[in-house]
């Protein structure tokens, strides 16, 4: 079985999560930018790993084309975000499939296997844009933060900027892929 990776990321820590999968499967990992290098047609398996940005999927309109236009290569997106993953308590499932689901509709992609990872924030890296948006989040939440504990720690662990990437939290995309390849 042969795969490829193609992984959309900002800040570092999709892209850590992609090359973590290419060492896995010993495919190879390809930035977004160089997408056009990739043959999806040659491949079995094409993953596209991306993060969430105002609760869509970044380069997923290329991801989409892909599948359009070859439907017998099997693709997998993987999605990373800042959000804490549904076992922690900050979100559920049914947050996080909906923020799937926009970028994704399952009307129109009703088997599309997808996964989250806890991904991670760091403002530093972040682009001009996103500073000046975030900052304006820092405010609305420290208003927030005044009455609502929750509010306060995400903003103090947003500020401090944090690595959540585990290793492990690729272990159920490991498994998807490995038991397709079985097929």
């Amino acid at each position: 079985m042969n795969g490829a990776i193609v992984y959309c990321s900002q800040t570092g820590f999709t892209e850590k999560y992609a090359w973590w999968l290419a060492e896995d499967l010993g495919w190879e990992a390809v930035a977004y930018a160089d997408r056009g290098s990739v043959d999806v047609a040659a491949l079995d398996v094409l993953v596209f790993c991306s993060w969430f940005h105002a609760a869509s999927i970044k380069g997923a309109a290329w991801a989409k084309q892909a599948m359009a236009q070859h439907p017998d290569v099997h693709a997998v997106v993987l999605a990373t975000g800042a959000t804490p993953p549904p076992d922690s308590g900050w979100s559920s499932e049914d947050e996080i499939e909906q923020a799937f689901c926009r970028t994704f509709p399952e009307e129109e992609y009703p088997n599309l296997p997808h996964f989250y990872c806890h991904g991670g924030f760091d403002f530093d890296r972040l682009g001009a844009v996103d500073k000046v948006a975030m900052r304006l989040f820092f405010r609305m939440l420290g208003k927030n933060a005044e009455h609502d504990p929750k509010a306060r720690e995400m903003l103090d662990i947003m500020r401090e900027g944090f690595d959540g990437t585990s290793r492990e939290c690729l272990k159920p995309v490991l498994e998807h892929i490995e038991g397709f390849g079985k097929h």
